[in-house]
């Protein structure tokens, strides 16, 4: 069984600067990274640069990826065929591959001009906007957390307030919510996405000032560095 042109052969599990052939380990150590990583995003925004554009999403892939995939921050080279639970194993439908930079550029074209604050159905909106933006899936992992962070920094630059928390929080309702909006059955994206616009959730559960969130930042380091040192995980 092969996973496409950036797995290792005769695998399904992705080519790593770690060198880690265990698929299941691969993903908790990915999981413990990027988290880490979007932490370090949220306490310190300048480490990309927020042109809300094709590169502002390219530049949030590369560095939440960038430390385990040498393709961090490049569109794939093939197109994508995903095992998905809620579709009995069928696949979410994705972008050609070399459609992947002609639809970013119309999609954030086309929303460019909208008027976000005025709107009265802005959770439709929103949830149109990322179910769009998640079905080309440019990358060949990373895309949901992409996606949802690249979401968050867009509507702050509308002047949205977005908790994005609540998505990050919940990963597996937020794929397998965008799968089934992906097959026109949108209800369950839209209830997590009005919940995170209308902030019906706890601030002190969801919000982080930035005492907390520097706190979180160095837990999550600690956490990803024992996850390392247990499993005995080194850059090749």
């Amino acid at each position: 069984m092969s996973g496409g042109k950036n797995c290792y052969p005769e695998s399904d599990f992705l080519i790593n600067k770690y060198n880690i052939r265990d698929k299941e380990l691969l993903e908790k150590f990915e999981i413990q990274k990027v988290f880490a990583k979007l932490l370090g995003l949220d306490v310190k925004p300048t480490r990309i640069a927020y042109t809300y554009d094709v590169e502002h999403m390219v530049s949030i892939h590369k560095y939440l990826f960038g430390d385990i995939y040498e393709w961090a921050g490049t569109f794939r080279k093939e197109n994508l065929y995903k095992s998905e639970r809620v579709l009995s194993g069928g696949s979410a439908e994705y972008a050609d591959y070399h459609e992947i930079q002609r639809r970013l550029e119309k999609l954030l074209q086309e929303y460019a001009d909208f008027e976000w604050m005025k709107t009265t159905k802005k959770g439709d909106v929103v949830s149109d906007f990322l179910l769009a933006l998640w079905s080309i899936h440019p990358f060949r992992e990373g895309n949901t957390r992409t996606c949802i962070t690249f979401l968050w920094h867009y509507l702050k630059g509308k002047g949205v307030d977005f908790q994005v928390a609540l998505l990050r929080n919940n990963p597996m309702y937020v794929r397998d919510s965008l799968v089934m909006a992906n097959y026109d059955q949108k209800d369950y994206l839209r209830r997590i996405i009005s919940d995170a616009l209308q902030g019906e959730v706890q601030e002190s559960e969801y919000s982080m000032n930035e005492e907390l969130a520097g706190e979180q930042y160095e837990i999550a380091k600690a956490d990803y560095e024992a996850f390392r040192e247990k499993y005995s995980i080194k850059k090749d």
